[in-house]
Parts: C-alpha cells; structure tokens; sequence
C-alpha cells in the first residue's frame, strides 16, 4: 500500500519529526516509527486459526446477546456466561469485546504454547506481557483486564468450519478452570499485579491450537493494541498471506462482514478501513505492505507474501 511505504521512506529518510512534517497522518507515521524502533524483534505470539478468520465483537454488545459472525466457510458463535451468586438472581455476564479481550486471549495461547501445558499463570507472567505491550498494571488496565477475562473464562463458544486449517469446535469454553478477583481490585495492595491466580484451557480448545496456532509478530501487536479493527486485520493477512499460491481477490462486502460490524452503511466502513485501520495493520506488516495487499475499486487483492515472523524466531 502506497501510503505505509510512503510512510516508511520518509521516516528512514528523516526520522520520526521529519516524517511527520511531511506527511498528511501523522498517526500513521507515529506506528511506523514506532515498530521500526522497537527492539523486540522476531519475538513469537500465537492466535488459533479460527480467530483469525473470524473475531469478537469491536464494542459491547448486550450482556444477554450472543454473537455470530460468518466468514466463508467459517463460522464461530459466541454465547454469553451468566454469574451465579448465593441469595441473588443470576445474571449474564456478557460476551468479551475491544482491543483488551483480544490481547488477553492472544496471551492465552502464546502462554499456553510456549510452556506446551494448558494451565496459565495470570499472575506476574501475564502483569509481564501487558506491560511489554505498554499498558501498565493497576488502575484502569486492571479493571478492563478483570472484566474481559471474566467474560472469556465464562462464555461458551463454537467453531463450525469446513476449511482446512480450521477445525470444527462445538459447545465448548476456552477456559476450563479459572479464578478471578471479585472485588475488583488485587487483595493485596502492595503487589502490583493483574492477577494472582491461574486458568485452565480446555483440552479440545488447546488440541485445536496446538494443530492450527498462526505466529504472530509480539512487536506488531503492541503498536496497534489500542485497535480491536487493527489485530483483527493484522492478524488475517498474518493467516492468509503466506499460504497463497496466487493473487486471491476479496469484495467489500465480504470485508465488510468480517471487520465492520457495526458499520452499518458499506461506504462509511469502506473509509474507516481505508483510512486508519488497513494502514495501520500493513505498517506493522511490511511485507504485507510491499507485495501482499493491493487496493482495487471492487475490494482487496491479496497476493502471496512472507509470514510476519519467521520460521526460526517461531521454533
């Protein structure tokens, strides 16, 4: 895409200051100065194939609603936990939305793959991570935190697919086991960290991942973790790119379906996607940027392109 390389010359010509003096989206300049300065390069992520051709909601949906999102021959169903409490009526806990649920879940399974077990520490490993993706421990993070991973370690999910790469999970939770504070707030004070306690992946979930896990790049991730649209997007090419055998068309509509629910007119998400959110996910994809991704009247084109992260920084 023209604008991220434009982007990329001009801070490599003229550094961050220069670049934004010069270009029109000072935002877009700021991610690409930032990944390239970044010197956490090469480090592994991993998603579960299925989130990458399909994803949560981008904003809250109602605490009783479930949520279905189809994509070709995918598709995952969503379907909302409910919180039992002694002497009071249960209520529903509401399905996970927003850049912080996917950052949790993406944290989930890099965990759960790099010490190969399906019980994860939510305590100074993850407390780690969020700060390596720049969002510091206490305060608001920890509340977004606390509630997004309620609603994950609650809700019920399936994936009904008949595309390879993407196996068929039924009536299942991702998580198994797991204990999280009430009070909203750590129990004691002065330790500093999201969580002290641990979950369990459920064992049909993490034998999915294990077969099907898409290597992502941590850096990428952490430059546009503010942007539910952005991981989403970035976390689709990182899927579809390198598997292509040849230039592979997608139309707006189907763009649409995938990334911009809750756009309810074409055009108004054709400009969002357009304008910051296709940007941003290529600017942390050079690659992408270079030789995966052409825009055309009628949609994308996607042509074959070279993972975001190596075979060798993965093993």
């Amino acid at each position: 895409m023209e604008e991220v390389r434009e982007a990329r010359r001009l801070v490599e010509a003229h550094g961050r200051l220069g670049a934004i003096a010069l270009h029109e989206d000072r935002r877009l300049v700021e991610i690409v100065a930032a990944y390239g300065a970044d010197e956490d390069v090469g480090i592994p992520n991993f998603l579960y194939s299925g989130w990458c051709m399909t994803a949560l909601p981008h904003s809250k949906i109602a605490d009783d609603q479930a949520w279905r999102l189809e994509n070709g021959n995918v598709v995952l169903l969503v379907e909302p936990g409910r919180r039992a409490r002694p002497g009071q009526a249960d209520e529903f806990v509401g399905v996970p939305y927003g850049p912080t649920a996917r950052l949790i879940m993406i944290y989930l399974q890099s965990e759960a793959l790099r010490t190969g077990s399906r019980s994860i520490e939510l305590g100074r490993s993850m407390n780690d991570w969020f700060g390596r993706m720049d969002k510091k421990a206490g305060g608001n993070t920890y509340r977004l935190v606390r509630h997004q991973a309620e609603r994950i370690a609650t809700c019920r999910f399936s994936f009904h697919s008949e595309r390879d790469g993407v196996r068929a999970i039924r009536n299942q939770s991702i998580v198994d086991e797991g204990l999280l504070f009430l009070d909203g707030r750590p129990r004691d004070e002065r330790q500093p960290s999201l969580f002290r306690e641990g979950v369990v992946l459920s064992e049909s979930f993490f034998k999915a991942l294990r077969e099907h896990a898409v290597p992502l790049e941590e850096r990428a991730i952490k430059h546009i973790s503010n942007s539910s649209m952005a991981i989403d997007t970035y976390c689709w090419l990182a899927y579809r790119l390198h598997a292509l055998k040849k230039p592979t068309p997608i139309s707006w509509a189907a763009l649409h379906a995938q990334f911009g629910r809750g756009y309810g007119q074409l055009a108004a998400f054709k400009r969002q996607f357009l304008g910051k959110i296709l940007p941003a996910a290529l600017a942390v994809y050079p690659d992408a940027a270079d030789h995966g991704v052409e825009v055309t009247e009628k949609g994308l084109v996607l042509r074959p392109a070279r993972p975001p992260i190596s075979p060798r920084s993965v093993a």
